[in-house]
């Protein structure tokens, strides 16, 4: 069996049909090795392999690989898999495994190959294979840039599904979470998981997620010698931090400070600290750590996609420090706010089923938002259907951005582009949701478990792309509220429970009551970060408005360079005009490296 690679980076792999050879002989490149054969003996998975451990068990009727980290012993994952005799039953075996990996599976003459059902992992198709990279992808088929998919990143608040299913290249397609990959079968894409149904109590789903939790943390955290985490004092990290602890007590615990004028957080996570004999508590100020949008002048990043954030220089920083320091696995809350709560809309069907308790939730978010009568009146009494709503989107969103106060949200916030899009831009944007709206389903039934599914796979994508900037440094992120197991713990509870506007996360607090200190999940207040987000655009406020000299969104047709330059050298935009001009740049940066990288190859 191959050695992961001691070096720093993400493992690459592309997973192949069980034929001739051809595609086999364009995988051959930059280190790759076979890892997997098909039972022919044919190459199944090629690549390198970095951080990931990898099982492999072989049976008459085929062979079924884990790449990543799954906990569970030799011979309890041989009896699991012992029966398996075709891909469709690893419905129930992988359903059930811990941990965070991807399956690819050959059996009886068909290929399965899946990520995680939070995109944490991914899996892409393309040109006849199937990889955990959309570039590996991209490279064997040979495909070219999508403009479409540039401009389609701009959107406020977010890609909507199912357009979220495109990569930057032509023909290259995300598989979508619960779904896996099957190259060379008909169809190429199969259905194997479906949501749970909210229906567990708090008091029923507080005892389903602790137990998933503390397994998520505790079997990472025994599996390395030297462990780190986030401990920001918050409701999400500073909980994970103690249970890492718990299981390994030579635990270095990473405590930014400084980060506002107004910082309760550090005083939490020092009072934390003190509650963990032999751990190591590092403090390190923000002001010398790099600044936010620093990464924004990094073309030469390792994402197979654009960066979703501006402190992508900051996690790489924390990553070569704690891996100077000796560890090699890094614990987050990354997923916390999307898992433990309920996005606000519940409030839509609970309306229909208890009206009386619907009442009193809308009071509590209306003086929370500041929803205005009329516009909670219209969240509440609104039935568009999800195709409605993508339609809608289409006519509407070259609207004026909203403000600070978002309105409730329908099926998500109401679909926007920023001004510095041009009309051709806008126009790419316009047709492909008028496409979507044709079929498009949505990811459940009810408004809020779509939504809430949305913005846990959004969370997902941003702790992998997280992932790929920290194993550079040598360090995997590990964020355990985006463990499939957790993540189907929390979304099996009623959202009037899992969220309230009367507690802060009552879910966690009533699963880790009797595991963390009280005063850990007791906390009703949360850090507000846009001192820290606005001090860095004024820092690099000059740099940015120098990219647009020669903006290759703009060479593309999609940005006018000179009203993006207006924005970013104008007064602090409110709302999330911000963002979207983050995510602007995080475009630009991306394409830049993309070149550079293509530049390179052709040379």
């Amino acid at each position: 069996m191959p050695q992961p690679h001691a070096d720093g980076g993400e493992s690459a792999f592309v997973v192949l049909p069980d034929d001739d050879g051809v595609l086999a002989a364009r995988t051959h490149r930059h280190g790759a090795e076979v890892l997997v054969t098909h039972p022919s003996g044919r190459p199944l998975v090629v690549g390198v392999l970095c951080d990931d451990d990898l099982r492999t068990f072989r049976s008459r009727h085929g062979v079924v690989a884990l790449i990543g980290f799954c906990p569970l012993a030799e011979a309890r994952l041989e009896a699991l898999l012992r029966d398996v005799t075709d891909v469709r039953q690893l419905d129930r075996v992988v359903s059930a495994l811990p941990g965070s990996h991807h399956v690819v599976a050959s059996l009886g003459g068909r290929i399965r190959a899946q990520g995680t059902i939070s995109n944490t992992r991914r899996m892409f198709t393309g040109g006849g294979v199937a990889a955990n990279r959309a570039d590996l992808v991209a490279e064997i088929a040979a495909a070219e840039l999508d403009e479409e998919s540039a401009a389609l990143r701009l959107l406020f608040p977010s890609i909507p599904h199912p357009l979220t299913s495109s990569t930057m290249w032509r023909g290259v397609t995300a598989v979508a979470p619960g779904h896996y990959a099957a190259p060379g079968g008909t169809p190429d894409v199969v259905r194997w998981w479906v949501p749970p149904t909210p229906s567990l109590t708090l008091a029923e789903g507080a005892d389903r997620l602790r137990d998933a939790l503390v397994e998520a943390v505790g079997d990472s955290a025994r599996s390395r010698p030297t462990i780190s985490c986030d401990l920001s004092g918050g409701m999400d990290s500073t909980p994970v931090g103690f249970l890492a602890w718990q299981h390994n007590p030579e635990l270095l615990a990473v405590t930014m400070t400084g980060l506002t004028s107004e910082d309760d957080d550090t005083a939490i996570a020092v009072a934390a600290a003190a509650r963990m004999p032999r751990a190591e508590h590092l403090l390190m100020p923000a002001s010398d750590l790099p600044l936010p949008f620093e990464g924004l002048f990094d073309p030469l990043q390792p994402h197979d996609e654009p960066f979703l954030g501006l402190q992508g220089a900051r996690f790489t920083e924390i990553a070569r420090r704690v891996r100077a320091r000796g560890s090699t696995l890094h614990f987050t809350g990354h997923g916390g706010d999307e898992v433990l709560s309920a996005p606000p809309n519940y409030v839509h069907g609970l309306a229909r089923r208890d009206p009386l308790l619907a009442l009193d939730h809308v009071r509590g978010h209306r003086g929370l938002k500041r929803w205005s009568v009329s516009q909670t009146w219209q969240a509440l009494r609104d039935r568009q259907s999800y195709r409605d709503w993508l339609a809608q989107g289409a006519r509407q969103v070259a609207s004026p951005l909203p403000g600070a106060r978002l309105p409730p949200a329908s099926w998500n916030h109401p679909l926007r582009l920023p001004p510095w899009l041009t009309e051709a831009g806008a126009r790419l944007v316009v047709d492909a949701l008028d496409r979507a709206a044709v079929d498009a389903e949505p990811l459940a039934d009810n408004r809020s478990e779509h939504l809430a599914l949305e913005q846990v796979r959004a969370s997902g994508r941003i702790a992998r792309l997280i992932g790929q900037l920290t194993a550079t440094q040598g360090v995997r992120t590990a964020a355990p509220f985006l463990d499939d197991r957790v993540v189907e713990a929390c979304l099996s509870v009623l959202p009037h429970e899992r969220s309230t506007p009367w507690a802060f996360k009552p879910l966690l607090t009533a699963a880790l009551r009797d595991v963390v200190p009280a005063g850990i999940v007791r906390r009703s207040t949360k850090n507000d970060m846009s001192e820290d987000v606005h001090s860095g655009l004024r820092a690099q406020r000059s740099r940015l408005a120098a990219l647009c000299d020669d903006l290759l969104l703009a060479d593309l047709g999609l940005v006018d360079a000179e009203a993006l330059r207006l924005a970013v050298l104008g007064p602090p935009p409110p709302g999330p005009a911000l963002p979207i001009m983050v995510m602007t740049f995080n475009c630009e940066t991306w394409l830049r490296g993309a070149s550079a990288v293509a530049m390179r190859s052709a040379s």
